[in-house]
C-alpha cells in the first residue's frame, strides 16, 4: 500500500499533459453540453497549474467564470457552491465511466475550490474529504433510488410556492416547504439540487423562469402554489422539463393549516410529493411527455 498523500500543493504533472486531460474531459457529454463546468474547471486548474492557487476562492471563481459584478458577496449568494458541486459530481461521473483509465484524474475536495491532481493508481487517504467525491456516485438500493435515474446528472430545483395570503404561517410554511423538499431531493444521488435559498433569493431578484433555468443550468424545476380559505388550503404541484418547458406531471393536495398541525402538514405535504415523483421516475428518465391527470389527498 502506498501511504504517501496524492494531495500535493505544487503541480505534479507537466502543464501540458494537463492541459491535454483537461480537453478529454471537456469531450465528455457532460460538459460538452454545460459551458459553466467547461469554465469553471478550466479557471480552476489554470491557476493553479500557473502557481496561483491562492487565488482560486469562491469571489474569483464568481467574477471570473460566472461574470458576477466586482461587488459581489459570496456570503449571501452561494451560485458558487451550486456549480462547485455539479463540477465534483461531473468528474466523478467521467472518472467512473470514460476517464476511468486516464492517466491523470483531477478532483476538487469538498469545502475547497482548489484542484488536485492525481495519478491513475494513487490511493486517496481514508482522512480526506475527497473520499466522498469518489463515493458520491454510489446509488442506495431500494425504491429511493429510481427517481430520475438518466445516466447523465441532473439539476433541480424547487421554487418558492405563490401564495396569496402574507399572513406569518403561511409565510412559514411556504418557506418550509420548499427547503424541507429541496432537502429531501437530496437523498436522490443522481442528481444535484440546487441551494433551496439561494434559488429563493434569485427569484425575487429575476421572477422569469427561462432566466432563472439559463443562470443555474436547471434541468427540472418543481413549482406549485397555495390557495387558503381559511383554515384549508389547496396547494397544486408541477414538475417541469426547462429543456422543452412541458410540464411531466402534476398533483393535488388537500389539507388543513393551523398552529397547532403546522409541522405535521408540512411533512406530509413532503413526503406526498416525493412520493408522486418517484412514482414517475420512468417517464422522467426516459425523456418522454405526456399530461397527467392530477392525484387528490383529502
Amino acid at each position: 500500500m502506498n501511504n504517501t498523500s496524492p494531495i500535493v500543493t505544487e503541480l505534479s504533472f507537466p502543464k501540458e499533459l494537463i492541459n491535454d486531460q483537461l480537453q478529454k474531459i471537456f469531450s465528455d457529454h457532460l460538459f460538452a453540453k454545460s459551458e459553466i463546468l467547461r469554465k469553471f474547471l478550466a479557471f480552476i486548474v489554470d491557476q493553479t497549474a500557473s502557481g496561483h492557487a491562492n487565488w482560486v476562492k469562491e469571489y474569483t471563481i464568481a467574477v471570473n467564470v460566472l461574470d458576477k459584478a466586482a461587488d459581489f458577496k459570496p456570503q449571501n449568494n452561494g451560485i458558487v457552491r451550486i456549480h462547485a458541486g455539479r463540477l465534483r459530481r461531473a468528474l466523478n461521473n467521467y472518472y467512473n465511466n470514460n476517464g476511468s483509465s486516464d492517466n491523470i484524474k483531477i478532483f476538487i475536495p469538498k469545502g475547497r475550490y482548489v484542484p488536485v491532481f492525481v495519478g491513475m493508481d494513487s490511493e486517496f487517504p481514508a482522512s480526506d474529504s475527497i473520499d466522498d467525491a469518489i463515493n458520491d456516485d454510489k446509488q442506495p438500493s431500494g425504491p429511493s433510488s429510481s427517481l430520475l435515474t438518466d445516466e447523465s446528472l441532473t439539476v433541480i430545483a424547487v421554487l418558492p410556492f405563490q401564495h396569496f395570503n402574507n399572513d406569518p404561517l403561511e409565510n412559514s410554511l411556504v418557506d418550509g416547504l420548499g427547503l424541507q423538499l429541496s432537502n429531501a431531493l437530496m437523498k436522490f444521488k443522481k442528481y444535484s439540487v440546487a441551494a433551496y435559498y439561494t434559488v429563493s433569493d434569485l427569484w425575487k431578484k429575476i421572477p422569469e423562469l427561462s432566466k432563472l433555468v439559463s443562470i443555474l443550468e436547471v434541468s427540472y424545476v418543481i413549482t406549485g402554489n397555495i390557495q387558503r380559505m381559511e383554515n384549508r388550503i389547496r396547494s397544486h404541484i408541477q414538475l417541469i422539463d426547462c429543456n422543452n418547458g412541458i410540464q411531466l406531471c402534476s398533483c393535488m393536495y388537500e389539507g388543513e393549516l393551523n398552529p397547532e398541525n403546522f409541522f405535521r402538514l408540512q411533512d406530509e405535504m413532503v413526503a406526498f410529493i416525493i412520493a408522486q415523483l418517484t412514482g414517475f421516475d420512468k417517464l422522467i428518465s426516459n425523456k418522454k411527455t405526456a399530461s397527467l391527470a392530477s392525484v387528490t389527498r383529502l
